[in-house]
């Protein structure tokens, strides 16, 4: 590998840590639930935890509107991507079908 192809993947999985990172405090201090725990879950207890952080991000949502003093827009940030993460894990998500395109009509004859 050369030089750029290793500095990008060093950026890359520097990024990914980092999204990790704020994942598991967001969850930890929000939810009390670790990250290393929920690897381990069964189908049930991630069905549960994902119940709590829709509610979460709704209450997060609310006090953004609100304009709240402890509105936090990267906590906000990293419970919906801590949501994300656990709804791919329970099902992956499927390519979306393609629209149908229609075709101009150039004239009428």
């Amino acid at each position: 590998m050369d030089l750029k192809s290793e500095a990008r993947m060093f950026v890359v999985e520097t990024e990914a840590r980092r999204r990790q990172a704020m994942q598991r405090v967001a969850l930890l201090c929000n939810c009390g639930i670790e990250i290393d725990r929920l690897q381990t879950a069964d189908a049930s207890m991630r069905g549960d935890l994902a119940r709590r952080l829709k509610r979460l991000i709704e209450r997060e949502r609310i006090r953004g509107s609100n304009r709240h003093w402890s509105y936090d827009l990267n906590r906000h940030i990293a419970l919906k991507q801590a949501l994300d993460e656990i709804d791919v894990r329970v099902a992956p998500k499927k390519k979306p079908t393609p629209g149908r395109r229609r075709q101009k009509l150039v004239g009428y004859a």
